[in-house]
């Protein structure tokens, strides 16, 4: 009988195994204590008992999932944004760690901890958002790459169309529709991401990703960030809100959040022209996103219908706003 532990792809760690590393790497008290939130691309606890900070959260991320250089990028970047939840150093300097599991390395980082509530569906709080991300986008202009990977078309559409083919053998039809607005798509962005501004973006930039304490906005979660076209991160807000609001609810929070991001950020006419494919491009992404994922979410979490109601959307989008 061998002692050789059986191969896993995403194991769910021991808490207090975790509570002991941090407690360790970073000065925490003896009673330092997580609690597990959530499990999703990375896996995020909440911590608390560290030295200065009543809550803060520790994030493990998934093995193979970023490189030491796409770490770099994210815990630079957000170290040097007021508007984000920074990373905290550790005792050894460093702005995360590396751990051994079962599926191989996990880095794991520790955040300053976001106070606030959600933004609600109000052109108060749309407008809060708008300002908050023109300020990120200005800031954040000249940062540089440092090897992180980018938010450019191959990302956004040819990667998650390979997945999103391996997933429908078996529905040509609903492939087949996908791929011909995906070439659209990508013609029509094609066409015009030359006259587009690149930089900095946050790559995920909805409701769930911000708090909003006492008139003070902040984001978190720039793992799916990089290097980009920052009215992409526009159209991610534009989508989420499209997906998730009700038209009269859309029609109040779209604008405000618009108008007061041009207040201190102008879009170029190609910019605007560009947002309604971005949201297109969104949601190739995100069906790719779950489309890749299904060795740790399993395939009956793919059900054909999670593709048709996506090519539903991209087709009523297209209808309207190409």
């Amino acid at each position: 009988m061998t002692s050789t532990f059986f191969p896993a792809v995403h194991s769910v760690l021991s808490a207090a195994a975790l509570a002991r590393l941090v407690q360790q790497q970073y000065a925490g008290q003896d009673d330092v204590q997580l609690r597990f939130l959530r499990r999703g691309i990375n896996d995020t606890y909440l911590l608390t008992g560290l030295a200065g900070h009543p809550h803060a959260i520790l994030r493990v991320y998934r093995a193979g999932w970023r490189t030491p250089a796409d770490l770099d990028w994210e815990l630079s970047l957000t170290a040097s944004l007021n508007t984000a939840a920074r990373p905290l150093s550790a005792l050894n300097g460093q702005l995360y760690g590396e751990l051994s599991a079962l599926e191989g390395t996990r880095p794991y980082a520790v955040f300053e901890f976001v106070e606030g509530r959600m933004p609600e569906r109000t052109a108060g709080d749309a407008a809060l958002y708008g300002r908050t991300l023109a300020n990120l986008h200005q800031a954040s202009a000249a940062f540089p790459a440092g090897g992180r990977f980018s938010l450019d078309l191959a990302h956004l559409l040819t990667e998650p169309l390979n997945a999103i083919r391996a997933q429908l053998p078996d529905d040509p039809q609903t492939l087949n529709s996908l791929e011909e607005l995906a070439a659209r798509t990508h013609t029509r962005l094609s066409a015009l991401t030359p006259e587009l501004r690149w930089g900095a973006c946050h790559g995920d930039p909805h409701d769930a990703n911000a708090r909003i304490d006492q008139g003070t906005l902040r984001l978190f979660d720039f793992d799916c960030g990089g290097p980009g076209w920052p009215a992409y991160d526009l159209a991610v807000y534009w989508w989420d809100h499209a997906l998730n609001d009700t038209p009269e609810e859309l029609a109040t929070v779209w604008p405000a959040f618009l108008n007061a991001y041009e207040d201190v950020r102008p879009l170029t006419a190609a910019e605007r022209k560009a947002l309604p494919f971005f949201v297109l491009a969104r949601s190739f992404w995100f069906m790719g996103l779950f489309a890749g994922r299904v060795w740790v979410n399993g395939s009956e979490s793919l059900h054909p219908e999670f593709f048709r109601r996506g090519l539903n959307f991209v087709q009523d989008w297209w209808e309207e706003h190409a």
